[in-house]
């Protein structure tokens, strides 16, 4: 037994000594020494509405931990989706590489299908391009849009490289416009195409090796 030093786990503090780990899928170190080091974990989920990125919810909301089953449950999301969100969320173990995700300085580009209270105009499109002042004051930077083409006209496609919190929903809102319905497609080189609603599996090794490879290629 460790009985001094600062213990992590997977990165993490580890602060209370009855807590379980498991040393052949969790890396943990003793003063930044790493003691044991676990299997990489790479999951990819297709969130659905009305499921929360949290490990519990005071309000007895449904998580996405309840659709991981069977995968190892020390895993944690990269970035969020929130509960009336629904799309790509990527899960891992490794704290690196989360962090290397998630990093504003990376700038990893997110995908997102929308559908609005009404058509775009023309000039919120522009400006949606050149960055728009949130309403708390906050900038954001330039990002993509498209008009895609569902029955009712009201549909886009937006890409961003941040991640502020519900910066879509937020950029959306300082514009005039209530987002109704929102799906991430996709996160730098990986797709949700393919995966159903509710489904979660590994990610692929080529997938892994790629998103590795997107926070050295953006800096």
């Amino acid at each position: 037994m460790i009985r001094s030093g600062r213990v992590t786990v997977n990165g993490r503090a580890l602060t209370n000594p009855e807590v379980r780990v498991h040393p052949e899928r969790e890396t943990i170190a003793v003063d930044g020494q790493i003691v044991t080091r676990g299997r990489r974990l790479y999951i990819m989920m297709h969130k659905p509405e009305g499921y929360v990125t949290t490990r519990s919810d005071e309000r007895g909301r449904a998580t996405v931990y309840d659709l991981l089953k069977d995968h190892d449950r020390w895993l944690f999301p990269v970035g969020r989706l929130d509960q009336d969100s629904q799309g790509l969320l990527l899960f891992t173990n490794d704290t690196q590489w989360a962090n290397a995700l998630t990093d504003p300085a990376s700038k990893v580009t997110k995908v997102y299908e929308l559908r609005l209270d009404r058509e775009i105009t023309d000039r919120d499109m522009d400006r949606f391009r050149t960055g728009v002042t949130l309403n708390d004051g906050d900038r954001t930077l330039p990002a993509k849009i498209r008009r895609l083409k569902p029955a009712d006209g009201h549909g886009v496609e937006v890409t961003i490289t941040e991640g502020k919190n519900r910066q879509v929903r937020r950029m959306m809102a300082a514009l005039g416009y209530d987002v109704q319905a929102l799906l991430r497609t996709r996160i730098g080189p990986v797709s949700l195409s393919g995966l159903r609603e509710g489904d979660v599996r590994p990610l692929t090794p080529d997938e892994i090796r790629t998103l590795k490879a997107e926070p050295l290629r953006k800096k």
